[in-house]
């Protein structure tokens, strides 16, 4: 088994590349972890997309991965590298096998890790796709606004302000709606989409919430 020593990684539940990092994210020093060379399209399904590893896999590399923590080195129960050649994530694992948490590298070290990868042979990863991640072609911030609207929305209908959600539905698409499940069904489509009302409702949360 191969392995890459002395990099950084910024674990979270999606994949994001390294310029979308947060000042506040948790970044880890790695000391070790295993290395496979995967094909391109098998690179796309783990980065977009929850999937599940086989048995065998996950007996390879438990406790393969030493973390620095402080004075001391901790293992990672079930994480690992992939690289397909030009660009290397790292993946971690439930104990069921399956994707928790995703990491980009540095751009120096993705660099270094994808010169390795070449030397390596093609591995073939026996997993089944679980779940296929949505907004994959949003950034990180677009993301994080669709949670915080869908959230403020959402915390509108159960507290059952009903004239606050059916204002913003006039506001969005200039019709009244008397009834709120159907307003609010629409506005957070339209959250979820992405829609040209978004600027709208962020603007009617950002007034509301300075009363």
């Amino acid at each position: 088994m191969s392995y890459i020593y002395d990099i950084l990684l910024n674990f979270q539940k999606e994949y994001y590349d390294f310029y979308e990092w947060n000042p506040n994210d948790e970044i880890i020093h790695i000391r070790k972890i295993p290395l496979f060379l995967i094909n391109k399209s098998d690179f796309e399904v783990l980065k977009n997309s929850m999937v599940q590893f086989d048995k065998n896999f996950c007996e390879k590399i438990f406790n393969r991965t030493e973390r620095f923590k402080k004075i001391n080195i901790t293992l990672l129960n079930y994480a690992f590298l992939v690289s397909d050649g030009n660009r290397t994530m790292a993946v971690k694992l439930s104990k069921n096998g399956i994707t928790s948490h995703k990491s980009a590298l540095l751009m120096e070290e993705n660099e270094e890790v994808a010169d390795v990868s070449t030397d390596l042979k093609i591995y073939d990863l026996n997993y089944k796709i679980v779940k296929t991640h949505n907004d994959t072609f949003k950034t990180r911030l677009e993301q994080e606004k669709t949670e915080r609207l869908l959230k403020l929305l959402t915390n509108l209908y159960n507290h059952k302000e009903d004239n606050k959600i059916c204002f913003l539905y006039l506001d969005c698409f200039e019709k009244n709606e008397n009834n709120v499940n159907i307003a609010f069904e629409k506005l957070n489509q339209e959250i979820k989409n992405g829609g040209t009302n978004t600027g709208k409702i962020e603007d009617f949360f950002k007034l509301i919430n300075q009363k």
